[in-house]
């Protein structure tokens, strides 16, 4: 999937049990089966997770506008520390 796509991104696909758990979150079993429930990371260029969400539904997802909006103000926060950092004025 990751090839057909031309991804450039890790892909968490096919884990197990012990690796979902390793991130923080659950399996559940339903009328629907045995399935993990949504785990979603932001993650920095350094690695550091900004941003988590756990959800056990379709409520509480993080929606691409929202993460959009983390990412940017999370990349003009950085600039502007740099900008600071070398004593020119943040405009």
């Amino acid at each position: 999937m990751v090839e057909d796509l031309g991804l450039s991104f890790p892909v968490a696909y096919g884990i197990d049990e012990t690796d979902f758990k390793s991130l923080g979150a659950w399996w559940t079993e339903d009328h629907h089966g045995r399935y993990m429930q949504p785990a979603e990371f932001l993650i920095s260029r350094g690695g550091v997770v900004f941003g988590s969400l756990y959800a056990s539904g379709p409520i509480g997802r993080m929606a691409i506008d929202e993460v959009l909006y983390a990412i940017t103000a999370r990349e003009r926060n950085r600039s502007a520390l740099v900008l600071l950092r070398s004593g020119m004025p943040n405009r």
